[in-house]
This record gives C-alpha cells, structure tokens and sequence, in this order.
C-alpha cells in the first residue's frame, strides 16, 4: 500500500503527550525487536458468535459505489506522524534513566547513561499492513469474495481526491456515474458523503435511474467544530493534513455546512423523496484518559523496578572498571537496551486495548463542546432532512470503514461487514418496492 504524500504532522497536537506509551503498540523493523500485538477489540462483536454477513442480492444490472472521506488520508499518514513522535518520546523517557552512585566517603559520580540509551536506541518504524487505515478495504474484499459488483472512487477516478473541496469531488463522482451502465447504491463515508450529496443535487435526472440508494455513513451534514477556526489549533492540523487545501477545510465548517443545509432544504428533501437515503452513526465516550494510558504503559516498562536494575547495571560495569568511565557507559548501555527491548514487548499487549485513536477529539467534543460524537462528527450532524436516521453500535469515527492498528479497533472486520451488507441489503430493498 502506498503511503499518501500530503503532511503527517497535524496529528503531534493530539499525539504528543500519549508518545510515551503509543511505543508499547508498535512493531519494531530493525531493533527493539518487538511486534504489533493483535487488535484488541472492545465493543460490538467482541463476542465470538458473529452472524454472518448477509450477501447483497443485487440485480445483474446493479451495483455499490464505496465513495470514502478525508479520515480515511488521515488514517493512513498517522503512522508517518508517529514515527518520529514516538521516537522522540522513547529518548526523553530514557533520559530519565541517569544514574548517580554514591561513593565512599562524602563524594558521588554523576553518569549519564539516560543520555548515552537514548542516543543508541534504533529506531522504530510502524510497519503499515495492506488495507490498514483504508476506506472500505474490508467490505471490498468481502464483496469481490461473494461476487457482489462494486466500484471504489478512490480506486475508479483520478480526478477524486478527499483532500479537494467538494465541489471538485462531486464533480469526479458525476463523471462515475454517468459513465457506468448500471443502477448504483451509493455508500459513503465522512466528508465522502457532502461530496456525494453535491453531485446528487447537482444532477437530480441521475435519481431513480442511476443511483437507485444512498448510504451515508458518519456525515458531517451540518459541520465538524473540529474544523472551524475558533479552534485554531485543531483548524490548522487539518489544513496542514490536507497540503494546505484550505477549500476542503472551509467545506467542513459548522457555519459554511449549516448555511448549505439551509439553502438547499428544498433539493435535499426532493433527493430523499425520490430515492430511499439512509444515514448512518454512531457515538462513543472514552472510558480511558490520556492520563491512564500512558500510566498503563508507564507502569509497565518505566517502572521503578526498571530504574533499579539499570542502576544495578551501572555500578556492576562501574565496579569493573572505575577509572573507564566510556567503557562503563557503552557496556551500560548496551545491556540497558537489551533490558528495555524486553520491557517494550511484554508492556504492548497490557497497554494495548486502553486508548482509542480518537480519544483527545472525542473528550473535546462531549465534555467541552457536551456534543455526542464519534470522535470526529457530532451525532446532530448526521442526519438528512427526509432519510432514514440510524444508529450503529457504539464505535468511533473509524469503526464502519476502517481497522486501526495496532491501536484500538471498536468493531472486527466481520461486524463492520456485516452492518455494511444489511444497510445495502435493505437500500436494495427499499428501492425495489419504490420502483413497483
């Protein structure tokens, strides 16, 4: 999977301060040795038991346009984001780790051994499996297995890009859609969906012939306040997400969306009555704090206990050879490393399951704004005048399309499968008896 080109660096806002403990969730390519543990999986479909995803009964001349949103870039560049942020973070943890010894008499020598483990730690990378922080990526590979037609937009036209405004989108959908010789469900996601509604309203002779039903998943019909400039900090990590495209920012704003609902009320209301719409959310409120994250992870490999034996380390070299003091920090440092290379992997899997990826976004909207939400879209904004408004189980803004590993999945692949097949299943069914 190629990585997306546009900048990482919007994410060190949220990202800084959990640094530390993100480094017990990551695979290490050429060093520490560690890998990704599996996904932990909190909520829906945690269970074993999931039923099996209904297949779609598409006709011959049918089929599902997958039209995915800005997260799903966002997604993917975090892990360049995180890189660097959690090898920072991995050097200033070991600065900590300096050792004072007491000598006899009154005297003590200072070593620098956090300095000199911080410096040689190797680097870590976070291997990007195929489809991981991919829109739809899931339900693509689970349609092409049951022989469901599909067609990505991403994947179908050069001229869309989630980064663009939605004018620009809409555009490249419409060429989509009247290129293709069949009826199509249409099924999108975040900022995919105000594209895809531009396109609808700006083509009205496509409904009832072309696109025969719409699933808009986890819209921001009416804004994001994540994207409005009274957040500045937040406002210029996206813009920064998004090369700079300021129009695509603009379109997510709670003022701009609000002043577009409004004008076209009318046209939206017309789209819904002459196609069957559903639109699709879900909410969560984190159970786990930056705080008690990062204690999780702290407790588990910066622990006093780990202070005490790389002190133990030190005075053993020490005792070895006093009047070589390189020598003592280099063989220091070299056991030091190996020790946090083994406290690393035995703490990923415990502080695994504690963070979700959204978790800074979501407390600001619910505690501060008092805004259900799924970490990104208030659950108010969501909904389409005249369309069917439906809940799903609770997850984040990532749940419905993507996995996120190695961090917090709230749905398995199955689940999100499945919910996927069932609001097609029943467009298709919808739109059947409309056309009786």
């Amino acid at each position: 999977m190629g990585r997306m080109q546009s900048s990482a660096s919007c994410w060190r806002f949220f990202l800084g301060c959990v640094a530390v403990a993100l480094l017990g969730l990551l695979g290490c390519k050429d060093g520490l040795g560690c890998k990704p543990g599996p996904a932990v999986v909190a909520d829906a479909a945690a269970e074993e038991g999931e039923p099996q995803a209904p297949t779609p009964k598409l006709g011959e001349n049918q089929e599902v346009l997958f039209i995915g949103g800005l997260m799903s870039e966002l997604y993917e560049e975090l892990s360049l984001s995180l890189e660097d942020e959690l090898n920072a973070a991995l050097a200033r943890a070991a600065r900590s780790l300096n050792v004072h010894i007491e000598l006899p008499g009154e005297g003590s020598i200072f070593l620098p051994i956090g300095d000199e483990i911080a410096e040689a730690l190797p680097r870590i990378e976070i291997d990007v499996a195929p489809g991981r922080f991919v829109s739809f990526f899931t339900q693509m590979r689970a349609f092409e297995s049951e022989g469901v037609p599909y067609r990505n937009a991403s994947l179908e036209s050069p001229d869309f890009d989630t980064s663009q405004g939605v004018s620009h989108n809409a555009r490249a959908i419409l060429k989509l859609l009247r290129k293709t010789k069949k009826q199509t469900i249409i099924v999108s996601h975040s900022k995919g969906s105000l594209d895809t509604l531009e396109a609808l309203l700006s083509a009205p002779e496509l409904l009832g012939t072309k696109v025969i039903g719409w699933v808009a998943i986890q819209a921001p019909f009416y804004g994001s306040p994540l994207a409005n400039s009274g957040t500045p900090r937040i406002h210029d990590m996206l813009l920064r997400a998004v090369g700079g495209n300021g129009q695509a920012i603009d379109d997510l704003r709670t003022q701009t969306r609000t002043a577009y609902m409004q004008a076209h009320e009318k046209q939206i209301r017309a789209l819904t009555a002459r196609i069957p719409v559903i639109t699709a959310y879900n909410v969560y409120e984190t159970e786990a704090t930056v705080i008690s994250f990062a204690s999780a992870f702290a407790d588990g490999v910066f622990d006093p206990a780990l202070a005490s034996e790389v002190r133990d380390i030190v005075i053993e070299n020490y005792r070895a050879t006093p009047s070589d003091v390189p020598r003592v920090l280099a063989a220091s440092t070299s056991d030091a490393v190996r020790l946090i290379r083994t406290r690393v992997s035995g703490a990923s899997t415990a502080a695994l399951g504690t963070l979700g990826l959204l978790t800074l976004t979501n407390v600001y909207l619910d505690q501060i704004l008092d805004l259900p939400n799924d970490g990104l879209v208030p659950r108010d904004s969501t909904a389409l005048p005249g369309a069917i408004h439906r809940e799903l189980d609770r997850g984040d803004h990532a749940s419905p399309v993507m996995d996120v590993d190695p961090l917090k999945n709230f749905w398995t692949a199955e689940h999100r499968n499945r919910v996927t097949a069932e609001l097609v299943e029943e467009l298709r069914g919808l739109a059947e008896k409309r056309s009786r």
